[in-house]
């Protein structure tokens, strides 16, 4: 039998070991990312960034903007909506527009604007509001309740502008007042506020 002396076994090791690590490196060499894939990798990475940077720009251009919806909506109120939203989702902000509502003249393709005021009417409002062209009344110089503007309105003694379009989206909610103690169903006129006005109101 052939046997190997001492310094061939000590040759056929070394042997092994530098095969192992030839291949070891070969196989590290085929692993790595190659310098094209590392440049497509960070440009997926740049649009991506990009892509999300122009989104928060969007974003950011879209500012907020407060408009003001009033009239025969479900919740009157001052509203924070963003420019480009229009008149169809400020009035859907405000509840949506109650039965009877005429909305025939409103543009709810319209863009909103800051500040605005989008008053709902009730179908038939316009008429009537044409036909009394003043909230007073000429002969005994009351301030009628029905068709009274904010203006006229705040001219009361304790009506203040605030009362006043509270008056006015009460009645456009609700009708007509009946009689002139039913105002002390609008919040913040109650029975002491009532005596200082009773004598200068009406709803004829």
């Amino acid at each position: 039998m052939f046997k190997l002396t001492k310094s061939q076994q000590y040759g056929i090791i070394v042997l092994l070991i530098v095969a192992s690590l030839l291949t070891g490196y070969f196989i590290y060499e085929k692993s790595k990312p190659q310098k094209d894939d590392i440049v497509s990798i960070k440009s997926d990475e740049n649009l991506i960034n990009n892509s999300n940077t122009g989104k928060t720009s969007e974003n950011e251009k879209a500012k907020e903007i407060k408009v003001y919806v009033t009239g025969f909506v479900k919740s009157p109120g001052v509203y924070t909506m963003r420019e480009g939203d229009r008149i169809d989702d400020a009035i859907k902000m405000a509840g949506g527009a109650l039965d009877g509502a005429d909305l025939s003249n409103i543009n709810l393709a319209e863009k909103v604007k800051d500040e605005q005021m989008i008053k709902v009417p009730k179908i038939g409002e316009n008429d009537v509001s044409n036909d009394k062209s003043s909230g007073s009344n000429a002969a005994n110089g009351k301030i009628n309740i029905n068709t009274a503007t904010k203006e006229e309105l705040d001219t009361l003694p304790g009506i203040g502008e605030v009362t006043a379009q509270r008056i006015i989206d009460f009645r456009e909610q609700h009708g007509n007042f009946q009689k002139i103690e039913d105002i002390m169903n609008v919040s913040r006129i109650g029975p002491k506020l009532f005596e200082q006005i009773k004598d200068k109101i009406t709803v004829d």
